[in-house]
């Protein structure tokens, strides 16, 4: 799967801005396994950390999720 989405915290009302939010790209897998539930991998790159002539150093993270889903 591929996902985009944008969010951000805040720590009080007066500081909220739904106009500042921190950005994201990703590619992802999904798997049922019968005896441990939906397995994924994720890879996302944080688009507000990107630097000039970096490249994604930094900026790319890698996400595990192993869990029973509700029935």
């Amino acid at each position: 799967m591929a996902f985009f989405e944008a969010a951000n915290g805040w720590k009080d009302y007066k500081d909220y801005n739904p106009f500042k939010l921190r950005r994201s790209v990703g590619l992802g897998m999904r798997f049922y396994l019968p005896m441990f539930g939906l397995l994924g991998f994720d890879y996302g790159i944080g688009l507000d950390r990107l630097t000039p002539g970096g490249g994604i150093k930094g900026a790319g993270k890698f996400t595990f999720m192993l869990g029973f889903e509700p029935e």
